[in-house]
């Protein structure tokens, strides 16, 4: 019954509000209490750790999945919102562990805190900037230079086969091919770069998983396409290509 009282208050406050993303903001808070919990978390961390609350930045991870939190332009707190949260970070701090000395593009330092039966996700802050920070031009004219750093990415991270985590591989056997093997799942726009296109960070790890590069592949083209960098992929394919190929058979990682 409290639920239904809850999400019959939230349908008529969120039916007053005009903007869609701040309406699905409203509605995940006002259907998640547990997220005034979380602020007063990081809030007292901070007391603790960081000398008090100077800055704090709000939102949601992908698919309202999250509730992460940015604390003073240093730390980045995540906190699970569905069931299954504390299993997800035990497994991205797996693949951070294992993969942290291979990948070519640095992953931001992650630590997990055990709070109230939850287990939260702290990350250091990493500043740069977001593709969609740039204008449509200048991405297209570094469309070269982008590709050849994620190619990269995709070819060293996929050729490796780190035996800490072989256990969560579809199969311990399977082997990295091309297009095939450890892969971040999610390279669209969860990467940082610099002001001369230079990316220093990959973010968020939680779906990396070894198989098959295509499908999530499709997604970031068609995310790319949609914003205006045209051929970005099909350079970063040809860039794999050549790496896969020019060094075949041999792996990394080992």
């Amino acid at each position: 019954m409290a639920i239904s009282i809850r999400s019959f208050f939230t349908n008529i406050i969120c039916g007053l509000i005009p903007s869609r993303d701040l309406r699905h903001r409203v509605r995940v808070f006002l259907n998640n209490p547990s997220c005034r919990l979380y602020i007063r978390f990081v809030r007292e961390w901070a007391e603790k750790n960081r000398g008090g609350v100077r800055k704090i930045k709000i939102s949601l991870g992908c698919g309202c999945q999250n509730l992460v939190v940015l604390l003073n332009d240093s730390d980045v707190f995540k906190f699970p919102l569905h069931s299954g949260g504390n299993e997800l970070a035990q497994r991205e701090l797996r693949i951070y562990s294992a993969l942290r000395t291979i990948t070519p593009i640095p992953m931001p330092s992650m630590e997990i805190i055990h709070w109230r039966g939850l287990v939260v996700r702290r990350y250091e802050f990493i500043r740069g900037k977001l593709l969609c920070d740039f204008p449509t031009d200048s991405v297209l004219v570094h469309r070269e230079h982008l590709a050849k750093q994620l190619a990269n990415f995709m070819y060293i991270i996929g050729c490796a086969d780190p035996t800490q985590i072989r256990d969560i591989k579809p199969s311990k056997t399977s082997r990295p091919g091309f297009m095939y093997g450890w892969f971040h799942n999610d390279i669209g726009q969860n990467f940082l770069m610099d002001d001369d296109m230079n990316i220093i960070c990959f973010l968020d790890w939680e779906n990396t998983q070894f198989c098959d590069f295509r499908e999530s592949l499709r997604h970031a083209e068609r995310f790319w396409n949609k914003n205006g960098y045209r051929g970005l992929m099909t350079d970063v394919l040809s860039q794999y290509s050549r790496l896969y190929y020019s060094s075949q058979g041999q792996f990394l990682g080992e």
